[in-house]
């Protein structure tokens, strides 16, 4: 019992049992307060982060299509400049890479890839294809092309009711032609 007497004697133990339930801590209006600051962080940041896997998508698909224009250029400084000169298409997560000779998108000229998933580098004639980046999605992204002269162009998406068109990159306005930035 000395003990407990002891230990219960202590200024240190008697000022930690002299103070009332409540009085440490924080008050509920001050946690309402932090949490519709948060709440408020958050609605700013949120479409912030939300854009950028899209802008890195489209970013990705402009670097796919150089990657493919210029294996092309390689094939063809080696004298390689036969049809059969392929290598295995790209499909990115929203974006496949393909090839044709046209430089506009109708859709008669639309790209297409070669046999068996394979992307063609060269004409009948050996002239290097354009090379395209085509959204899965159309109208949520541009599409670009690297142009057999090694010009790079893109076309917008258009906004469609309700959806959001992540144009990252191309500079033209909306369904026009521009250039990559």
């Amino acid at each position: 019992m000395n003990l407990l007497n002891a230990y219960l004697s202590k200024p240190s133990t008697r000022k930690a049992l002299s103070k009332k339930p409540g009085q440490e801590g924080f008050s509920l209006i001050e946690l309402v307060v932090v949490i519709a600051v948060l709440a408020v962080l958050t609605a700013i940041a949120l479409p912030n982060f939300l854009g950028v896997s899209d802008d890195a998508s489209a970013r990705s698909a402009q670097q796919a299509a150089i990657t493919a224009f210029k294996e092309c250029q390689v094939h063809k400084a080696r004298g390689k400049t036969s049809v059969d000169e392929e290598f295995v298409s790209l499909t990115l997560g929203d974006f496949v890479i393909s090839s044709n000779a046209s430089s506009t998108p109708a859709s008669s000229a639309a790209p297409t890839q070669g046999a068996a998933g394979t992307l063609d580098c060269f004409s009948n004639t050996g002239a290097i294809l354009n090379i395209w980046a085509q959204p899965k999605i159309q109208n949520k992204f541009p599409t670009f092309v690297v142009k057999n002269d090694g010009e790079k162009a893109c076309i917008s998406g258009t906004t469609q009711a309700g959806a959001k068109t992540y144009n990252t990159g191309c500079s033209g306005a909306a369904s026009t032609v521009g250039i990559w930035q």
